[in-house]
């Protein structure tokens, strides 16, 4: 139990819009790099500075990462990688990085994920404005999920109903559990096809994938299809979302994108998700006591690593809220150590694919200077809406 005053307790991170995020997390910082602060009417220690979230996230020995798992996602999408440990998480690790390897990733950037970027862009020709997060972000995103496990695209609605209830846990669990157990429902008949007529999409690479022999089980796959897509698709959507109106108002770091080294246009994605990271928390539980930046954090206490009070910490980057694809600092947007995110390389893809695919067909496309631009989420975080002329 946290016994000692919440700061700012006007603010609750798990249920507050937070446009204005980064100051407030920059206000926190100033008094330290932990702070008690309010989380879905809890109280939670935010840990907010780049050294204590590299000295942590990295290892479960004092702030677990699969004991918060299991509570946040266990009991929704049952045992995920993330609530894994010993030999089970060795091995399903392997065999999903074995799926998601740098070069399938590639391979798809060209094929499907560049294919349903124009399919989704084209909806967009002839229109006066749009919203680009309603109208091209999440569909583009959604649908990209959808074809990797090989689900039919008349099922998308029901499928984005699950993934939002399960994604948000943390404001109904009931809801989410509920979604959880009908998405299961749904796949387990394709999962047990797929296990004997394998369809070449990634449940039956998943299926098909072997570590030393072993095989990952029915149930594993279908754990793996829950978090994959509320994970997936809401980071990706609000990465492409921000990424966007980052863009959108310099319209020069398109030609960054275009390079042909990989690692210069890795280091322009990087930069645009250190500046406005899309999974702004990450939960860990404390199992073993440790005193972190002044405070004793107890056995049980609720923590959560913030992702993006680490990405502008200015003590590690030099004016962290400016744009700078010259950086050599590694930020923390997809992890560090066991825990380093094993989407990293598809993730890079589809919003390469998803930006550069959009503004080349729209080279006009322009913000509508009328409509204001939230970007908001203390958790999930992207633009609340994208209002642009694709033929400004």
């Amino acid at each position: 139990m946290i016994d000692v005053p919440v700061m700012m307790p006007e603010v609750d991170f798990g249920k507050d819009d937070l446009s204005n995020l980064h100051e407030i997390l920059d206000q926190l910082r100033a008094q330290g790099p932990v702070s008690p602060v309010n989380f879905a009417g809890e109280k939670i220690w935010l840990i907010n500075d780049y050294k204590t979230v590299k000295q942590v996230v990295g290892s479960d020995e004092y702030l677990s990462a699969p004991e918060a798992n299991k509570v946040f996602l266990g009991q929704s999408m049952g045992n995920v990688i993330a609530t894994m440990t010993g030999a089970q998480h060795r091995l399903n690790r392997a065999v999903v990085a074995n799926v998601f390897f740098p070069k399938k990733m590639r391979e798809l950037a060209d094929t499907m994920f560049a294919e349903e970027a124009v399919l989704q862009a084209e909806t967009l020709a002839g229109r006066g404005e749009v919203d680009l997060v309603a109208d091209y972000t999440r569909r583009y995103t959604f649908n990209n999920i959808t074809r990797l496990l090989g689900l039919p695209r008349e099922d998308v609605a029901v499928l984005e109903d699950w993934a939002d209830r399960i994604m948000y846990s943390f404001v109904d669990m009931d809801a989410a559990i509920s979604a959880g157990r009908e998405m299961g429902e749904y796949l387990l008949p394709i999962v047990a096809q797929r296990r004997n007529n394998s369809t070449g999409d990634v449940i039956s690479l998943l299926l098909e994938a072997t570590v030393d022999g072993e095989s990952l089980s029915d149930d594993e796959v279908l754990a793996f299809c829950r978090n994959l897509f509320p994970a997936a698709i809401d980071t990706s959507t609000n990465s492409l979302g921000s990424s966007l109106y980052q863009l959108l108002q310099r319209r020069d770091l398109l030609l960054l994108l275009e390079d042909e080294n990989e690692r210069k246009v890795n280091s322009v994605i990087d930069e645009m998700l250190r500046l406005e990271t899309p999974l702004v928390m990450i939960p860990r539980r404390c199992i073993k006591q440790i005193e972190l930046g002044g405070y004793m954090i107890n056995v049980g206490d609720d923590t959560r690593i913030c992702i993006t009070g680490a990405n502008t910490d200015p003590d590690e980057f030099e004016n962290p809220h400016e744009f700078n694809a010259d950086r050599k600092n590694k930020d923390m947007t997809f992890g560090h150590g066991e825990h380093f995110c094993l989407g990293t390389h598809m993730a890079r893809r589809v919003l390469e694919t998803g930006l550069t695919t959009l503004l080349k067909r729209f080279p006009e496309m322009a913000l509508c200077e009328d409509r204001t631009v939230e970007i908001i989420g203390g958790v999930l975080r992207g633009p609340k809406a994208l209002w642009v002329r694709p033929n400004a």
